[in-house]
């Protein structure tokens, strides 16, 4: 199978199903600050061509299904919206940029802000090309694809190259990168983007994209 077959399906009441696509974990790596600024890897995972990854948090093999979704009291449901992300975007205007945000995509990973400010306030201000590099970078290293960076305002979006991978983000949600294309448990698509962070605690709100649950609940991966 090769990588054009790439695709996650979500089983209706059950995993994600994985089907020609890398998987590897990653972990924040922090500035001279203490921000969270990027994400390095820290190996890659094995895994058949195919293969179903945990997603009701329950798993002891994670990051891994075995089963547990059978037995474990969680809510499936998928209640993220379907329409495409340009109709929720807001728009922040920059010095020939500017900076589009879905909040409905959030989830605090902490790469928007840094310690002389967030993304929403520096967009107004960055003037010279360091500063607008700055940004630029801030906003793609976003792995919910909530904020997009737009040069000049009002073209596409400039997306990092990012390879078809699935990458575990320690004791949080699985970064889906490069364009994969999801599948509803309802047979419905999904709008596939270049980056999205997907659930894997069981508790988000807004099945089947991560909001954040995982930190409030205390979700891990086995140590």
């Amino acid at each position: 199978m090769s990588m054009n077959d790439a695709r996650i399906k979500i089983i209706p009441n059950g995993p994600l199903r994985v089907t020609g696509v890398d998987l590897c974990r990653i972990g924040v790596e922090l500035n001279e600050h203490e921000r969270p600024a990027a994400y390095s890897e820290h190996g890659s995972e094995e895994h058949a061509e195919a293969y179903s990854l945990c997603r009701c948090g329950a798993s002891a093999n994670k990051p891994f299904c075995d089963g547990s979704h059978k037995s474990f009291d969680w809510d499936p449901a998928e209640t993220a919206r379907r329409q495409p992300t340009a109709d929720r975007r807001r728009t922040y205007d920059g010095d020939g940029f500017a900076m589009t945000d879905d909040k409905s995509l959030c989830w605090p990973a902490g790469c928007c802000v840094r310690e002389h400010g967030h993304a929403w306030d520096l967009v107004g201000t960055a003037k010279s090309p360091q500063q607008v590099d700055q940004v630029k970078g801030m906003i793609q290293a976003c792995p919910s694809g909530r904020l997009q960076f737009h040069e000049p305002a009002g073209s596409a979006s400039v997306e990092p190259d990012l390879s078809r991978r699935i990458a575990i983000i320690d004791d949080g949600p699985l970064y889906v990168q490069g364009g994969i294309p999801v599948e509803g448990a309802d047979g419905e698509m999904y709008e596939t983007m270049n980056r999205v962070s997907l659930c894997r605690c069981g508790a988000s709100k807004n099945k089947p994209y991560c909001d954040g649950t995982h930190t409030k609940i205390g979700f891990r991966d086995p140590q």
